[in-house]
Formats: C-alpha cells, sequence, structure tokens
C-alpha cells in the first residue's frame, strides 16, 4: 500500500530510530566488483543523493539512523558516517539481533525503532519493530508486513521519500525545508557505532 494511513501517522510519532538494509533499499541491488591492483576483489555501491539527504533530515530532526546489513564494506562504513548515521550493523545474518542489542546497549526498544527492507532476510526484523516499511521493488511478503510500501524503488530515491513521510507525520517538514531556505540546517555529527557478525 502507498497512502498515508493513521496507523503510520501514529507510529511514526513513536520511532526514535529508523534503520535501513542496503541492498535492494539504498541502492537497486546490483552488486558490482573490481579486482584491485593486489588482485583483491572490491565491491562499488551507488547510492542515491536524494536518500542520503532524506537521512541526514531526520538526523537533525532527532530521529537516530543506521543500517543492518548481510554484506561488509568498508564503504558502508564511509557512507554511514557522511549520513550521520549512529550504528552500523553487518554481517548480520539474523537481522532482528540488532533490535536486542540496542535494547540491551541502549534502551531503544523494537516499537520505537522503524526498519526499511526489501528481500525475505529483512522479514524477521520487520515483524518485530514498531514501523516496518518497505519499498516498491520489496518481495510481497515484505510489502505484507509494511505499515508504508514507498512507490519508489531500491536505489531511485525510496529512502528519502520514507524520510519525508515520517517528518510530514512528525510535523518537522515545513521545518526542515524553512531551515534550508535560510541556510539554518547543517549536516548532523554523529559518532558511529559498528557492530559486525550478530
Amino acid at each position: 500500500m502507498n497512502e498515508i494511513s493513521p496507523l503510520f501517522v501514529q507510529k511514526a510519532r513513536q520511532i526514535k530510530l529508523l534503520l535501513t538494509d542496503v541492498d535492494g533499499v539504498m541502492t537497486d541491488g546490483t552488486l558490482s566488483f573490481f579486482t584491485d591492483e593486489n588482485g583483491t576483489a572490491r565491491e562499488i555501491k551507488n547510492f542515491e543523493s536524494l536518500d542520503g539527504m532524506g537521512l541526514l533530515f531526520l538526523a537533525y530532526c532527532g530521529i537516530e539512523t543506521g543500517i543492518v546489513s548481510k554484506g561488509a564494506s568498508p564503504t558502508l562504513e564511509f557512507w554511514a558516517q557522511q549520513l550521520g548515521m549512529k550504528y552500523l550493523f553487518y554481517n548480520t545474518s539474523v537481522k532482528h539481533r540488532a533490535l536486542d542489542f540496542l535494547q540491551q546497549e541502549y534502551g531503544i526498544r523494537p516499537e520505537e525503532t522503524a526498519f526499511i527492507g526489501d528481500d525475505l532476510i529483512d522479514l524477521g526484523i520487520l515483524s518485530r519493530v514498531g514501523l516496518p516499511l518497505a519499498v516498491a521493488n520489496s518481495v510481497p511478503e515484505a510489502k505484507r508486513l509494511a505499515v508504508y510500501t514507498s512507490p519508489r524503488g531500491g536505489g531511485s530515491a525510496a529512502v528519502r521519500d520514507i524520510a519525508e513521510q515520517i517528518l510530514r507525520a512528525r510535523n518537522c517538514w515545513n521545518q526542515v525545508v524553512q531551515d534550508n531556505i535560510s541556510g539554518k540546517f547543517q549536516n548532523p555529527k554523529c559518532q558511529l557505532r559498528i557492530v559486525k557478525g550478530l
């Protein structure tokens, strides 16, 4: 479903943290590799700049952000730092373990957390968070769990759409717009917490 429901608005107002998958959500899911001068395979990821700004807007408005990914790449650390993210979970095969970690270490409850996913590996965490979200290219099982499915696909500003809808639900979007017009908006800075292998 693509329409904004009263349930979405209610849940969006309760969250403290937005987590997202990477491949198929922040990217179009294409995996590209090259071999460096030492013969080591390196991965290339193409990110949508509008998604990045949406995540910065969330952090600016006090909603922490983070990544939960089965994969691992130095690129993820770089991108998460550029976006003022607080958490990066990678090599995470059972993604809902990130929720257990967050609750134990930081007191962030699953019902205060949103997650954007697209594939079967995301179903466990989608079924446990307060605000489950999907993108247009998500598998049907993920869309069925989602309170909101963006009409945009992964790598095509779906994360930006979701961020905007959350900020509109919280009555923060107009302030973000005005702060960009006035020049008051500043990229938020945050110490990135990296957790591997949950």
